[in-house]
């Protein structure tokens, strides 16, 4: 399942198949020019995409060698930094947007990553995820495959991750798109 954050900034993507209301959501999505974005998780190509918007582009990489190179490739004129959304390597207030693609659920403590990101997001500052959706039955099993293979991460409903921002004080909006994925925006107050 690709993320549809990502699908919306590729042109044969496929997105029409989705509701105007979906599309209407994605659109929230704006840009301004000399603002900073950190992208976490899936990106793909959204950093060299945003980056046409005259934004500067940071991606936060999990300490894998492969994707590092994947993303310099794939997101010239971008910064790539090795990290982790628990652990970020970034002074606070920092960014200006947050953008998470299918990571949020491969955290081990989302509290935790919620709390790095409140802290290197500036105030007024907006954060986008958009990640699997737990209701879903093929979401559950692999989580459970995910748990008894070991890993150390903890899936979340996404009215869980909405409580979890709002304690960091987030106001944001919250859209299950056919309890597959969900997306949410907050702005941090």
């Amino acid at each position: 399942m690709e993320s549809l954050l990502y699908n919306k900034y590729e042109s044969c993507s496929g997105l029409l198949e989705f509701s105007e209301e979906v599309l209407s959501f994605l659109n929230n999505i704006k840009h301004d020019i000399g603002s900073k974005v950190l992208l976490v998780g899936k990106v793909g190509e959204l950093g060299k995409r945003i980056r046409a918007f005259g934004v500067q582009v940071t991606i936060l990489e999990h300490n894998n060698r492969e994707e590092i190179c994947f993303s310099h490739v794939m997101n010239e004129n971008c910064t790539v930094v090795s990290g982790q959304l628990e652990h970020m390597p970034f002074n606070d207030n920092y960014f200006d947007k947050i953008i998470v693609l299918d990571y949020l659920n491969h955290t081990a403590n989302c509290n935790k990553s919620v709390g790095e990101i409140n802290r290197v997001l500036k105030n007024n500052g907006e954060v986008i995820v958009e990640d699997l959706n737990l209701k879903d039955i093929k979401v559950k099993l692999k989580y459970f495959k995910h748990r008894i293979c070991g890993d150390n991460i903890h899936y979340n409903y996404p009215i869980e991750v909405q409580d979890i921002f709002k304690k960091f004080n987030f106001e944001g909006k919250l859209k299950e798109i056919e309890n597959k994925r969900y997306i949410y925006i907050g702005k941090k107050k």
